[in-house]
């Protein structure tokens, strides 16, 4: 025991130490044989009859890597789970180090105190003794997570949770049929070949994973059903296959992930298929050869994951981030720092060994077994054959609990609110926002959309009728892979029924799989469908598209831009480097000419090269430059007359505020700003020592260094003139213009509801700060708000008019109608947002 101890003492005594981490995924289509292929993996019993996968099953502690021999060793006895596997591995970690009588260089903070590694060691030796009748106790083996994913479509919202670089990719499919062969004869389910369901396959790991190494994950295939081909015929049929699946991918980029070399064709139903041996001998040495296989990291982070799979063992699977931050402080060195646990709980996301999102209801809470979001997903999915709304996309709050209260489940209801939340968080359930009609206040509604369970195809005469060239505008988000996983239009679908309400038509709810028809008002709908590797979206006029409110088209746009970057965030966590960082899947906008067509489309970024109008080459068909431009439509500025006299000298000795600030940086770029605040006398010096990752915040802390200077509004106005920018800048920010409204003072003296706010907050857009601060908001409350709401434009303006609504004083209409005015918008937005709020009814135009 205290030579055991001596090595666990030795393991730690570094500052660094390594860390052997990979999983196998196994994924393709429904009835493949994944299930069959995992189980001849990792020596379960091989199932003779068909066994669907419910989400995702995973296996810790059945696959093991010797580090010694660089060979997959089968588990078949013994206990297998989350916190035996973390046990073993650490106890390989130990087996590695060489015993010394003292531990030079290090003194006593180096190492843990007594009593942590003595409950360690003790844990260790538990184990040690539990698994020493299969396993010689001076093996290294690591435990190697199987993931066996379902492949029916309606789980594979459940997927990207998962997917990410770090590990080993197997493709399966069905080697006995054509490629080209569906994988469905149900004419209700979409039609997809076995050929174009491996390449959604190989676009959504790529997509999700965001490699940080050119060549890694490696994607391997592997056909099944052997038995069901002549002996004869397999090596054709392997070449076969191996040549469409090198034809169908040509993309240098994509190709240096793909294990393309030789195709494993296998009966999985057979232990002994020799190709199943080739196979395990293929996947240790790409295990190995993975940079990121064995990568040291701070000890701290392996004293915290045993403590934490300690804790699963006692049957945690939930614990609070400030249980988290406690036990940090009690590992028996010295403690990560906020932001090295903040990364430490980062990297265990991405390996898949814990959940936890940085968002703001949700960063208080961390998964600390990962079998527990598998089961939480998996438990929405199952529920089919009980809870039959579920076949349309419905779930009530009530049905959610009734599923958790099952034996299975029960123990999800401690954290209910915690787990409900996850799910909105990837958009699995869609809350439905309704209001009181009297008082527009928000009433509790008892039911969830959840897309991804909709499998029926839209069959209403909707689109025939009204995504016509008269009366709608498009524009698509086209993905840079050939195709789009199902997973990111059924997202960006179930985040616009967050926003929206589904439209009825003849008496049919327009949300299908792939398709979803809102109610933007009452003239206008929004249309969102999939096609090919698009995601389509359409604003329609209830009778003709001359009539659409261009800065209606134009928030939508941002709206939905910034949900879908949001989604595709979720993704895109990097391991290798320091720090957390977030990327994008990546896409473009581009344009639909008024044929519709979905091949005549346009650079969004080539709008401006046109002078009057677009011809399409496909139909000639001409659509002006206005019908374009309004997806892109910037707010107006005030412009002086020849008459102007410039500013008041009363005016010209006062400090200006912060809202005012922050206009004159939405007024001009980066660079006239940087100008201005060195002719104010700032050094450049210390405008590059401002920290800050957005462009407009660099702006404004660079003008309000020159107003804490005292630098007054003559100071600016002399600066903007040495910088050659035009003078009367400054009159367009400080115009105090009366407003105009036909809006009865007993409408403008009441306090705006909930309704009125959630639809206001659609056509904010960038400039949600500006207001914030024109209507008496701190810039460091906003910055708050825009902190806990990242990358999300419409729920940063909503929380801040929120903000400004619960204050102390009375809020009134009135004060919104003046600031939207002060901010640079045109005040008769307030008019067309109350027309559209049922708890306005007097304001409600007759059609």
């Amino acid at each position: 025991m205290q030579v055991r101890r001596q090595s666990l003492l030795q393991l730690l005594s570094q500052d660094l130490v390594p860390s052997f981490d990979s999983r196998i995924l196994v994924v393709g289509a429904y009835e493949a044989g994944k299930t069959t292929l995992v189980s001849n993996l990792i020596g379960k019993a091989i199932p003779r009859e068909r066994q669907s996968t419910d989400g995702i099953d995973v296996y810790f502690g059945k696959l093991l890597f010797d580090l010694k021999k660089q060979k997959l060793l089968k588990k078949t006895k013994g206990v297998h789970s989350f916190p035996k596997a973390i046990y073993q591995k650490i106890l390989s970690y130990r087996n590695s180090v060489k015993n010394e009588d003292a531990i030079p260089g290090k003194t006593q903070p180096d190492v843990p105190n007594d009593d942590v590694l003595q409950e360690l060691s003790v844990k260790i030796h538990e184990y040690e003794d539990a698994e020493s009748t299969e396993l010689n106790v001076d093996q290294e083996v690591i435990p190697i997570p199987v993931l066996d994913f379902a492949g029916q479509i309606v789980y594979h919202a459940t997927h990207q949770t998962f997917i990410t670089s770090h590990g080993i990719y197997i493709i399966t499919f069905n080697g006995s049929k054509e490629l080209d062969a569906p994988l469905s004869d149900r004419e209700d389910e979409r039609k997809t070949t076995i050929l174009e369901n491996i390449r959604q396959w190989v676009s959504s790991i790529l997509l999700y994973s965001h490699p940080d190494n050119k060549d890694y994950p490696k994607l391997m295939f592997v056909a099944t059903h052997k038995d069901l081909v002549c002996q004869q015929d397999v090596s054709n049929k392997r070449a076969q296959l191996l040549n469409t699946l090198s034809a169908c991918f040509t993309d240098e980029n994509i190709k240096s992930h793909l294990m393309l070399q030789n195709l494993f064709f296998v009966n999985a139903l057979n232990e002994n298929d020799p190709e199943m041996e080739e196979l395990r001998a293929c996947i240790s040495r790409t295990i190995t050869e993975n940079p990121q296989w064995g990568q040291k990291v701070p000890k701290q982070f392996l004293i915290l994951e045993m403590m934490f799979a300690a804790l699963v063992e006692q049957g945690k699977s939930i614990i609070s981030l400030e249980d988290a931050e406690q036990m940090n402080t009690q590992i028996g060195v010295k403690p990560l720092s906020t932001a090295e646990l903040g990364l430490f709980l980062g990297v265990q996301n991405i390996c898949g060994k814990m959940t936890y999102i940085d968002y703001p209801k949700l960063r208080n809470y961390i998964v600390i077994d990962p079998t527990c979001l598998i089961d939480v997903l998996k438990s929405i999915v199952t529920a089919v054959p009980i809870i039959a709304s579920l076949h349309h996309g419905q779930l009530t709050k009530s049905d959610l609990t009734n599923i958790w209260s099952s034996e299975k489940f029960s123990h999800f209801l401690e954290h209910e609110e915690y787990f409900r939340q996850l799910l909105v968080h990837y958009d699995i359930l869609s809350e439905v926002r309704r209001y009181d009609r009297e008082s527009g206040k928000k009433i509790s509604v008892d039911c969830y959309l959840v897309p991804c369970m909709i499998t029926t195809q839209n069959m209403t005469t909707f689109v025939a009728k009204h995504l016509t060239s008269d009366k709608c505008v498009g524009f698509v988000f086209e993905f840079s892979a050939t195709d789009v996983p199902d997973a990111i239009p059924c997202r960006l679908i179930a985040s616009i029924l967050s926003i929206w309400n589904v439209k009825s038509y003849e008496n049919v709810d327009l949300l299908f799989s792939g398709f979803v028809a809102v109610v933007l008002d009452r003239k206008h709908d929004l249309v969102v469908k999939t096609e090919r590797n698009t995601v389509a979206v359409y604003i329609v006029h209830k009778e003709r598209k001359e009539l659409i409110i261009k800065d209606l088209a134009s928030c939508v746009r941002e709206c939905l831009e910034q949900n879908l970057a949001k989604i595709s965030e979720v993704y895109s966590l990097s391991f290798t480097s320091d720090n957390i960082t977030k990327r994008y899947v990546p896409f473009d906008v581009k344009l639909k000419s008024g044929c519709l067509s979905p091949n005549c489309l346009l650079d969004a970024q080539n709008v401006n090269s046109i002078e009057t109008s677009w011809v399409c080459d496909n139909h000639e068909y001409v659509t002006p430059k206005s019908e374009l431009d309004i997806w892109y439509t910037d707010r107006t500025t005030l412009q002086c007359t020849d008459s102007c006299q410039g500013i008041l000298d009363a005016v010209l000795s006062m400090l200006l505020n912060d809202s005012q600030l922050l206009r004159i940086c939405n007024s001009l770029t980066k660079e006239e700003v940087r100008s201005l605040a060195f002719n104010l006398g700032v050094s450049n010096t210390k405008l590059d020592a401002i920290d800050s990752d957005s462009i407009s915040m660099i702006k404004f802390y660079s003008l309000r260094i020159c107003r804490e200077k005292n630098k007054s509004c003559k100071d600016f106005v002399k600066a903007m003139e040495a910088a050659e920018i035009n003078r009367h800048t400054m009159c367009q920010i400080l115009r105090q213009e009366d407003v105009e409204t036909d809006l009865p003072d007993k409408i403008l003296n009441l306090p705006p509801s909930d309704e009125m706010l959630d639809k206001l907050c659609l056509r904010i857009g960038k400039e949600w700060m500006v207001l914030g601060l024109e209507l008496g908001l701190e810039i460091e409350r906003l910055e708050q708000i825009e902190y806990d709401n990242p990358k999300v434009l419409r729920e940063v303006s909503r929380q801040m008019l929120y903000c400004w609504k619960n204050r102390d004083d009375d809020s009134t209409i009135r004060e919104l109608l003046h600031a939207l005015e002060r901010s640079g918008r045109n005040p008769r937005l307030i008019t067309e947002i109350l027309e559209n709020c049922e708890s306005y009814p007097k304001l409600i135009p007759v059609d």
